[in-house]
């Protein structure tokens, strides 16, 4: 929008206009603008009014708005209150508000305790259009049971001491943190830190004494820093090229763990990594004989990646028992060795 308006200034310039006849025709623009957008959003919130649920359709009308008035964010409010709220099967709508640059203290108030009826579901607030958020926003919004926050690069320890009341949280914008930061966020259940490129050993300690973590940005990690995620219940590191034996060794005790970055393993790493109950290594291309025997004890494996086995390597993997998805390639191999667990096998290219 401001590069549209700097446009038609030097357009007009350029043409001979005087400064103030310019200046008349922005703010013309500026106000049809703005009038337009109203009425857009007023029109959306008449068709909320009148239907019965929320579903796609509708979620995909407030993600498009750009401004709310207070009032309009205690109209959401009590729409989820009363109305079927629904997404795609085993993908919740929540409270799609992306297109959102700015917010006031009351919208986040209000926003943040939106939930969907009965509390079927987390109802995620969706607010990835924020740049930037004040302290009072900070604490609104903590009143959410799932935030997206991931237009923010950077937050400072008061807000992260509010946020850290959220208990499904995502900062993937955030490219570093303080320990203060890491301090208030190692409160959060579910957290999601993407954009960080590296972290100490303390932020480490501070931030795996809970459920789920997802640190797909980081490229590598320390064998004490290892040794200390390992107390989480879910890890997903796929920025992570490759490990070394004391690292597989460490993270085998997390029950599910994402490495879909490793790119090939060694035997003793399988060994380790057999331990983890539901194990995700799609970015390996190929494996040993002995490799599949290890991971064919693990409760629950995806190989997405490999693009041939052999006979000796299907009926291995055939034995994983709680679920085994593996590429379209080897998925016919596979099968003809599982018997009866064939039902727990499918291929990548199924959803």
């Amino acid at each position: 929008m401001k590069r549209f308006l700097i446009l038609i200034a030097v357009v007009l310039v350029g043409c001979g206009e005087s400064e103030e006849t310019v200046q008349e025709t922005v703010q013309e623009t500026v106000q049809e603008t703005v009038q337009e957008t109203v009425q857009e959003t007023e029109d959306v919130f008449v068709q909320l009014r009148d239907g019965l649920s929320v579903s796609e359709g509708e979620g995909e009308l407030l993600n498009n708005l750009k401004l709310i008035t207070d009032q309009q964010a205690d109209t959401i409010l009590a729409l989820y209150k009363t109305k079927l709220i629904f997404g795609r099967v085993g993908d919740p709508l929540g409270l799609p508000l992306n297109g959102l640059s700015s917010i006031t203290k009351h919208q986040a108030e209000t926003l943040g305790k939106v939930r969907t009826p009965k509390n079927e579901f987390f109802c995620t607030l969706y607010l990835n259009g924020l740049t930037s958020i004040n302290e009072e926003q900070a604490k609104g919004l903590s009143n959410a049971e799932s935030l997206q926050l991931n237009g923010l690069t950077s937050i400072t320890d008061q807000q992260a001491e509010s946020l850290s009341n959220v208990e499904d949280l995502y900062l993937n914008g955030l490219t570093s943190i303080t320990d203060e930061q890491a301090e208030s966020l190692g409160n959060v259940e579910d957290l999601y830190l993407n954009g960080l490129t590296s972290i100490t050993d303390q932020q480490a300690e501070y931030v795996s004494n809970r459920n789920d973590l997802e640190l797909n940005g980081l490229t590598s990690i320390s064998n004490q820093q290892a040794k200390i995620l390992s107390k989480l219940g879910a890890l997903k590191l796929n920025g992570l090229t490759s490990i070394t034996d004391e690292q597989a060794e460490s993270l085998c005790k997390v029950e599910t763990l994402y490495l879909n970055g490793l790119t090939s393993i060694t035997d003793e790493q399988a060994e380790s990594l057999s331990k983890v109950e539901y194990l995700y290594l799609n970015g390996l291309t190929s494996i040993t004989d002995e490799q599949a025997e290890s991971l064919g004890k693990t409760r629950s494996l995806k190989l997405r990646g490999l693009t041939s086995i052999t006979d000796e390597q299907a009926k291995s993997l055939s034995k994983v028992p709680l679920g085994l998805v593996i590429s379209d390639a080897c998925y016919d191999l596979v099968s003809k060795y599982a018997g009866s667990n064939k039902r727990f096998i499918k291929k990548a290219s199924e959803k």
